[in-house]
Order: structure tokens, then C-alpha cells, then sequence
């Protein structure tokens, strides 16, 4: 157990609020994101509290807690800005036809059928992957399970919806 208290985190957090606010907005640029991810860390810190000898170190956690958070940040909103420049880039070369359209709206709805079908943990490993662009150890250490659960996940989710996909329903 730990010689620090969980109240003397949330002191810890309250003291080092500010600080923490001002280098996400330093580094990202945008408050409203940095405000978000200072409440995200005093959650994390809260699962580790029983970690700390002293105050001290938990705001050393905290500060790198922070600087990470903004790095993971901003990788994942450039994956985001990437898939999103090559969609459109997709759509301006296609000129589909109305009967295309609609096989393409029968699609989507194919596929988040497919999703449905899937368990919850699948579904996110299938989200955090594809569209967050994290790795699978860096799932796993946000859902708390393996990395090999979240590869097994990831693989069971994707060949559920490529057959779901192939036999048309």
C-alpha cells in the first residue's frame, strides 16, 4: 500500500492543475484539448496512486504523464488528418452514379451490421486501431489486457467483417 494517500493525489493534481494546462496548451495549441487531457490524467494518476513514495514523484508523473499525452496527441490526430486527406482524395477522383451510391450506403450498413455482431472489447480494438491509429501495445495498455489478446481481437474482428462483408449480409 501506498505512504501517500489518494487525498494527497487529488492535492497533488489540484496544485499541479495550472502547470499541467499550460504546457498541453504550449504544446497542442488548442486549450480546449489541453483542459480535456489534464482531466484524462488525473483519472490515470488516480489508477496508479498507490505507486508514489511522495508527492514529488507523483508530479514528476504528472508532468510526464502530460508531455506523453500531447505526443500521443498529436500523433493520433495526424494519422486522423492523413486517413481523412486520403478519403477525400478518394472521393474527388470518383464520380459515382446514383445506382453506385446507393450500393455504397448498402455497404456501410453491411459493415456496421458486421460491427454489431461483434463483442464490445473487438469492436474498440477494431476503432483504436484503424481510425485512432494506436499499436496494439498501445491498446492493450489502455484496455489493461495483453498485447496478444489485442492482436487476437483485432485479427477475430477483422475476418468477421470481411465474411460478413463476402456473404453479402
Amino acid at each position: 500500500m501506498s505512504d501517500l494517500p489518494k487525498i494527497d493525489i487529488l492535492s497533488v493534481f489540484v496544485e499541479s492543475r495550472a502547470t499541467l494546462e499550460r504546457l498541453l496548451t504550449n504544446r497542442l495549441r488548442d486549450r480546449q484539448t489541453a483542459q480535456d487531457l489534464t482531466q484524462d490524467l488525473y483519472f490515470k494518476l488516480t489508477r496508479v496512486a498507490d505507486q508514489f513514495p511522495s508527492k514529488d514523484d507523483a508530479r514528476r508523473y504528472l508532468i510526464r504523464m502530460a508531455v506523453n499525452a500531447a505526443m500521443d496527441h498529436r500523433r493520433v490526430e495526424g494519422r486522423r488528418s492523413e486517413l481523412l486527406a486520403g478519403i477525400v482524395e478518394l472521393f474527388d477522383e470518383i464520380q459515382a452514379t446514383p445506382e453506385e451510391l446507393l450500393g455504397a450506403d448498402d455497404e456501410v450498413a453491411r459493415v456496421e451490421e458486421a460491427l454489431k455482431d461483434l463483442p464490445p472489447k473487438c469492436r474498440d480494438v477494431l476503432f483504436m486501431s484503424r481510425v485512432e491509429g494506436l499499436t496494439h501495445a498501445e491498446i492493450a495498455e489502455k484496455l489493461g489486457v495483453s498485447r496478444s489478446l489485442v492482436e487476437k481481437y483485432a485479427v477475430r474482428a477483422l475476418l468477421h467483417c470481411r465474411l460478413r462483408l463476402k456473404s453479402g449480409g
